[in-house]
């Protein structure tokens, strides 16, 4: 089993790690919750049923771990967090579309989106107003209903 582990774990840390990033996580947590990740995964594997591939049960582990490793670290603990339920091509795709944002829309959406940072937060982390904040925020919400609703993006 040891054994077996630690192949899965050479196969899929480094697309969980680049996950975590993705969403907006920072390099050194993104590798202490990869850590995480598979401790927890191996501790559950008997709950892992087979009906999403490996790799989206693992980087559902890494992104639970650290929207509550968000959660803990914000004062005001009382925003809802999004749960995500999606197919695996619709995961896959949806991080596509968040992806095709560009920075930094991309990483503002996930960390308010999926963070539930709020805009003084994202202000102080970019060294930014509250305004440009919201403003980059609202953009690339617009963005991304564009695309959704099968609007070609134009760059604006």
């Amino acid at each position: 089993m040891e054994h077996q582990f630690e192949q899965v774990y050479r196969e899929y840390a480094g697309l969980v790690r680049r996950y975590l990033l993705k969403l907006g996580c920072d390099p050194q947590d993104a590798e202490d919750i990869t850590q995480d990740t598979f401790v927890k995964a191996l501790l559950r594997i008997d709950s892992f049923r087979g009906q999403s591939k490996l790799s989206v049960w693992l980087c559902a582990i890494a992104r639970n771990t650290w929207l509550n490793q968000l959660k803990r670290r914000k004062q005001d603990a009382d925003l809802p967090l999004p749960e995500i339920s999606v197919s695996d091509t619709q995961f896959w795709e949806w991080m596509d579309l968040v992806d095709s944002l560009g920075e930094p829309g991309r990483s503002v959406f996930l960390k308010r989106a999926l963070g539930g940072w709020d805009y003084p937060e994202l202000a102080r982390a970019y060294g930014k107003s509250e305004s440009w904040a919201r403003v980059t925020y609202h953009r690339a919400r617009l963005r991304l209903l564009k695309i959704l609703e099968g609007g070609k993006e134009d760059g604006t």
